[in-house]
């Protein structure tokens, strides 16, 4: 539920608002439908979103066609505060390069997905998840698949956690090879460490010799 707050001499009324009545979870999908909303009421001028959170950005600069007044962002507090008008970027760039960059930064690694090295299926299924959420940013009661489809899990207080790949990333017969080719840890650090010395002794050696 969302309400108006309204000021009258002294007092605040709080009024309801139907058109924002929505089954969002995310405060980043929530924020293109107020946007969206206030865009549309006579009053409306400028629209104006204040956060340091670069997952609002990109939600903006591709939803920016459905939200009709000038739409404004403003990064940073204090002194660091800055204004990005958000129609002057988003004519710089296609609205398909718009919608990509959504599905790039929720691979890549947003505040949700998690970003790690060798990204694989697991990470994608998560990714791909986020992206049906934002996605569906302009729809109130938007029809999403349940997030423990999508490699989440529910903790024991009821929250979301990714589900981490909990099998072995290569097989067991591999792993011996692999540790009968390089050896302990140890040892192959200690085989690095005299190959460095030797490169080094032999560069002495050269620079002697000149």
């Amino acid at each position: 539920m969302c309400e108006l707050l309204t000021g009258n001499q002294g007092s605040v009324n709080s009024t309801p608002v139907p058109d924002l009545y929505l089954s969002h979870e995310e405060a980043d999908s929530r924020i293109i439908l107020h946007c969206m909303y206030a865009s549309q009421q006579p009053t409306t001028e400028i629209v104006i979103v204040r956060s340091p959170d670069s997952d609002v950005f990109l939600l903006l600069l591709s939803f920016s066609d459905a939200i009709s007044k000038p739409l404004i962002f403003e990064p940073g507090r204090g002194n660091n505060r800055r204004q990005l008008n958000i129609n002057d970027l988003a004519a710089t760039v296609s609205k398909q390069l718009r919608d990509a960059i959504i599905g790039l930064h929720a691979f890549t690694g947003c505040d949700l997905t998690s970003c790690f090295a060798g990204k694989g299926k697991l990470h994608t299924q998560r990714a791909n998840f986020q992206i049906k959420i934002w996605r569906a940013s302009s729809s109130n009661f938007p029809d999403l698949p349940k997030p423990e489809n999508n490699r989440w899990c529910l903790s024991s207080s009821g929250g979301l956690e990714i589900k981490w790949f909990s099998q072995d990333f290569i097989p067991k017969e591999l792993q011996d090879i692999l540790s009968d080719t390089l050896g302990t840890d140890d040892a192959l650090e200690k085989e690095l460490q005299d190959d460095d010395l030797s490169s080094h002794e032999e560069g002495i050696s050269d620079d002697d010799e000149l």
